[in-house]
């Protein structure tokens, strides 16, 4: 069997398998080892760092992902999953937990989830599947993309120049365009990251950029959003870790007048003006793969790490028609979805 556990930047699942086909092998005192067995109440649980409202989407991909490659759950497969919204400390519990109860492999969606479960696994190398995180190399995760080491690998969200794009489609949207703020999370060990690549782009399309990072999304509020109006910014840049929050920052910015901007597809659902960036859903889905190679016995080591092969480009018009913007057709065409 194989166990997940989701805790993560956005998730970190951790679960128990067996490859499809392949008899379970009984540890001789009758239980499995791993997940729970025979506990309903683990059964089908899972820890994610994301809040409890992304969890039935979340869920539902990984599933997708694995039963597309013969796992399913009730005969070769139980999930844990646990969303932990946030709580570093609860993660860190979730996290141990599961290595002590010996699950195969544990699924991070998420720089913070992913550094939480390479921790609880220092002594004991159960693999983690990242989910994906942004720069698994910088932030120290893996040694290389090509080889990782240790006992991670996984996607990362980081591809060629997303930031540059993003700055630019936003430009050709708001063509008055001269003051964007971006705003972080401190505690993100990829903010950094995230802060070097947008200072680039927005000084290469010659936009002034203000820099606000925040210790919790609750100062992600009517001030900090008036202030930055005040300030002259035009629009502001989320980063991609507030996922689950994404409904109360567009209602702030909206009451400031300020159009949202970010990475995943959630973000134009909740009004936002348009996001563009690394397709989260399909990675979400790809981790199977991952997983049944490392089940059937291949080395996280080994497992390169997979850069973004899908972008999602999804522009607002409902929003944009609210900021009085006209959105060129020619930005429309390269849109992989539109909302009306």
């Amino acid at each position: 069997m194989c166990e997940r556990v989701h805790v993560d930047e956005e998730c970190l699942p951790a679960f128990r398998c067996r490859p499809p086909g392949v008899s379970r092998r009984p540890r001789g005192d009758g239980a499995d080892r791993g997940l729970g067995a025979g506990s309903q109440e683990d059964h089908g649980r899972a820890v994610s760092w994301w809040p409890p409202s992304l969890e039935a989407s979340h869920v539902a991909r990984l599933r997708e992902g694995l039963q597309a490659l013969g796992y399913v759950e009730g005969r070769n497969l139980e999930l844990l999953v646990a969303f932990v919204g946030g709580d570093v400390a609860r993660a860190r519990a979730v996290a141990r937990d599961y290595v002590e109860r010996g699950v195969d492999v544990i699924v991070a969606a998420a720089t913070p989830a992913a550094t939480i479960a390479k921790e609880a696994t220092a002594t004991r190398k159960i693999p983690i599947v990242m989910a994906p995180v942004s720069d698994p190399v910088a932030t120290g995760l893996v040694q290389s993309i090509a080889r990782p080491g240790g006992n991670l690998t996984g996607m990362s969200m980081m591809g060629p120049d997303l930031t540059g794009k993003r700055l630019s489609l936003l430009r050709d949207i708001m063509p008055g365009l001269k003051s964007i703020a971006f705003v972080g999370w401190t505690r993100d060990q990829n903010s950094k990251t995230f802060l070097a690549g947008i200072r680039v782009a927005s000084s290469q399309i010659g936009v002034r950029l203000v820099e606000k990072m925040i210790d919790a999304v609750s100062e992600i509020d009517d001030a900090l959003m008036a202030g930055l109006k005040a300030d002259g910014v035009d629009a502001v840049v989320i980063q991609p870790i507030f996922q689950g929050h994404q409904d109360r920052i567009v209602a702030t910015a909206r009451g400031a007048k300020l159009p949202i901007v970010s990475d995943f597809p959630v973000f134009a659902e909740a009004g936002a003006l348009m996001i563009y960036g690394m397709d989260d859903r399909s990675q979400l889905r790809r981790a199977g793969y991952f997983i049944d190679r490392i089940v059937k016995g291949t080395s996280p080591a080994e497992l390169p790490i997979e850069l973004p092969t899908e972008v999602a480009f999804v522009v607002n018009l409902k929003t944009a028609k609210e900021f009085g913007l006209t959105v060129p057709v020619s930005v429309l065409v390269g849109a992989t979805d539109v909302i009306e």
